[in-house]
């Protein structure tokens, strides 16, 4: 699975993007944000936050309950606000 980090993500997990095999019984995007805050601390207080980061999965925004394939290509994106 391919997993990207947009925005000021990129520096809480040090990386642009990632592939990862994903683990037996991680099967939705919840599962795969505990997965990734075990991986990059630093992204695990902001990723824990309810409504603190949005999901696409193949390129479709997706909740927290979406359920995943381990050939889906995963994004992250940070919270946006607007002025």
């Amino acid at each position: 699975m391919k997993i990207t980090y947009f925005s000021w993500l990129r520096s809480k997990t040090g990386l642009s993007s990632e592939e990862i095999d994903l683990p037996d019984g991680c099967n939705s995007i919840s599962m795969l944000v505990d997965l990734l805050s075990d991986r990059h601390p630093d992204l695990a207080a902001v990723a824990n936050a309810r409504g603190s980061l949005r999901f696409t999965v193949n390129r479709r925004y997706v909740e927290r309950d979406h359920p995943l394939q381990p050939s889906d290509t995963v994004g992250l994106f940070p919270p946006v606000t607007g002025g």
